[in-house]
């Protein structure tokens, strides 16, 4: 059988969930090589190293626009993210904005294998590679399978818990991992006080607490396709407040600039 590109498919060993989930180490978190934190030219090479031939979109349009009173002005423009095509699927990888340094702070894979594995021979490669996982959804025969790692140490924002008291990736959750809504609603949800977010969060139910997650997705058995996660949800919500803060002085300083210029018509 042709192993998954980044995978190493092995013997099936069974799954199941740890009494107790810790988490992973960020650092044994990655997505084909690629790690939160990393710089463009760390990505770059990760992708490289991954699919020689891959081919790589730079988005370099964002910015972010403020009103001074009289005139719309911008920011200039920064890198928002790379969209690659490799042999077999597709990335897309999310860096920090201003006034942040760029790092990854996200990145979405698609893909597949011409000999589909079985559902739980690819659990168990991923169990491989990343170590037990901290919550799988309910086995249903043809259905959705989700696998998922949460980082050591910190809130997962993405674990709730069935009838049983398991730990399953808690719903409505996808949505907190995809740029640029992934922010927003996950901020939402916090203020809606959503169960697995007051269960991860406690009292302090700020999700720039949450820790990184990492979630692989497929519908099926065999796995003809799949996409997954690599989020750094604490690290998205922080860096977007300070951006924010960041164009608010922006605007504070250019409403004083051009007051401090007006100048008084001949009467």
């Amino acid at each position: 059988m042709k192993a998954l590109p980044g995978i190493v498919l092995g013997v099936v060993l069974g799954f199941s969930l740890p009494a107790h989930a810790e988490g992973v180490p960020a650092s044994r978190m990655d997505i084909a090589g690629i790690r939160i934190g990393m710089t463009e030219a760390d990505a770059m090479a990760a992708l490289r190293a991954f699919d020689p031939g891959a081919k790589v979109a730079r988005r370099m349009a964002a910015s972010f626009s403020y009103f001074d009173g009289a005139n719309m002005l911008q920011t200039p423009e920064f890198l928002d993210q790379l969209e690659v095509n490799t042999n077999g699927g597709a990335f897309r990888i999310w860096f920090t904005n201003p006034p942040s340094e760029s790092r990854v702070f996200a990145v979405n894979r698609r893909g597949g294998a011409e000999q589909p594995p079985g559902s739980e021979q690819f659990v168990s490669s991923l169990v491989s590679k990343y170590g037990p996982a901290d919550a799988r959804s309910p086995a249903r025969p043809g259905g959705q399978t989700i696998v998922q790692w949460g980082e050591e140490g910190k809130p997962q924002c993405t674990v709730g818990k069935d009838r049983a008291g398991q730990r399953v990736p808690a719903e409505n959750t996808t949505g907190t991992l995809l740029p640029p809504q992934a922010a927003k609603t996950l901020e939402q949800q916090a203020r809606q006080g959503y169960p697995h977010l007051r269960e991860a969060l406690g009292a302090d139910m700020d999700p720039a607490r949450c820790g990184t997650v990492l979630r692989y997705e497929w519908l099926g058995d065999p796995v003809s396709a799949f996409e997954a996660w690599l989020v750094d949800q604490g690290g998205m919500i922080a860096t977007g407040r300070q951006s924010a803060q960041w164009v608010e002085q922006l605007k504070a300083d250019a409403v004083r600039a051009r007051e401090g210029q007006g100048a008084v018509p001949r009467l």
